[in-house]
């Protein structure tokens, strides 16, 4: 049975589990748009002029207190760039067995989701289908464990050889403790598989740690740590001559990350919050391009990329200031979020391609029925 049969199938047997109590149905929409200013798009060359909206919808149906099923479509517009516009639909369905005081929690989902690219980016629309299934057990009231499994399957109509199947397995416990501090330790697995083999395999583990302390009433800080490592990956010239993105795919590096954030809750339900991480990332496999920053072009040999010694190795620092005004009164049942941002980022790279620093404005809003 490949993924999709596997996914309608459990997306039945959720919504015949739920049946017998339809009449708690409730629904709810909601529309928002954020406009983001930001001098670097890519971590190429300041563009100070480049302005993305990115705008949001979702619909919720809760036919029964076990079950949530939803829909949700996003659509990102590049004033300056056209080409690179997109958008996502997603169809979901989630189910849950246990009530909020009961000792033991299952909870499972699917999902579809499509990604529409401009003619530009066309050869790589692509459909993911993915589920989860998660049981969380309390030892104690304050001291919990959950077990989760992701899987997912995703498929280029136009471009085979980067169909790919995913999966990762999630352990986590987590301890509440009297002096209002919140414990939270995760290990996980990921393993990656292309469906042509035309790419090598990946795999990743990752262990990561937080901490939560409620300073008071209105004031609460947390930290967080995490180490990953890839012990299985591609070569270069493969990963660079296919579509992944090394930005966004969790195969295609690893390292530390260390954080903090500070959290006010202000008067009129406004909240404030500033954070900063800063994190080294190796990316295995892939060598540091050669890159001519006064013409702007890459080093080219015998038309191919000339590769550097060693590995692309960086250094992130990332800084953000976010504001957050929730659940204003419209009208009837409906409520507004107010969200404004600004983030800098400094990027160090043995990569001169991916050496850049750079701010993010961000404002919003989002109305939910």
């Amino acid at each position: 049975m490949n993924a999709r049969a596997a996914g309608a199938c459990l997306g039945t047997l959720l919504l015949i589990s739920a049946l017998p109590s339809w009449s708690q149905s409730t629904v709810n929409a909601g529309a928002g748009a954020m406009q983001i200013w930001t001098d670097n798009v890519f971590g190429t060359e300041p563009s100070p002029s480049d302005g993305i909206t990115d705008g949001r919808g979702w619909l919720t149906w809760t036919p029964a207190s076990s079950l949530r099923l939803g829909a949700n479509g996003r659509l990102l517009r590049f004033q300056d760039n056209p080409d690179l516009n997109h958008g996502y639909l997603t169809v979901t369905a989630e189910t849950v067995a246990g009530s909020r005081g009961a000792q033991a929690r299952w909870q499972a989902g699917v999902s579809s989701a499509w990604r529409m690219n401009a003619d530009l980016y066309e050869p790589f629309d692509y459909h993911d289908t993915s589920a989860y299934l998660s049981a969380r057990y309390y030892l104690m009231p304050a001291f919990s464990t959950q077990l989760r499994a992701d899987v997912s399957a995703r498929s280029y109509p136009d471009q085979n050889a980067e169909d790919a199947r995913k999966a990762w397995l999630t352990a986590r416990l987590q301890r509440s403790l009297p002096t209002r501090t919140s414990l939270t330790l995760a290990l996980r697995g990921g393993w990656k598989d292309y469906v042509d083999e035309g790419q090598a395999d990946a795999a990743a583990r990752e262990v990561s740690l937080q901490a939560a302390q409620s300073l008071s009433d209105r004031l609460a800080l947390r930290a967080w740590w995490s180490d990953s490592k890839l012990y299985e990956h591609g070569d270069a010239a493969a990963q660079m001559a296919a579509f992944d993105n090394p930005l966004l795919d969790e195969f295609s590096f690893d390292g530390n990350r260390l954080g903090t954030a500070l959290k006010v809750i202000m008067p009129w339900n406004m909240v404030v919050e500033l954070s900063g991480e800063r994190a080294w990332l190796d990316y295995p496999g892939r060598p540091p391009t050669l890159y001519d920053p006064l013409l702007n072009t890459f080093v080219i040999l015998d038309e191919e990329l000339a590769l550097a010694d060693g590995e692309r190795s960086d250094a992130v620092t990332r800084l953000r200031l976010n504001l957050q005004r929730r659940g204003a009164r419209l009208w009837g049942d409906a409520r507004v979020d107010l969200n404004a941002a600004v983030e800098w980022n400094d990027q160090e790279s043995n990569d001169l391609y991916w050496q850049w620093n750079g701010w993010s404005v961000q404002m919003g809003a989002s109305v939910e029925f």
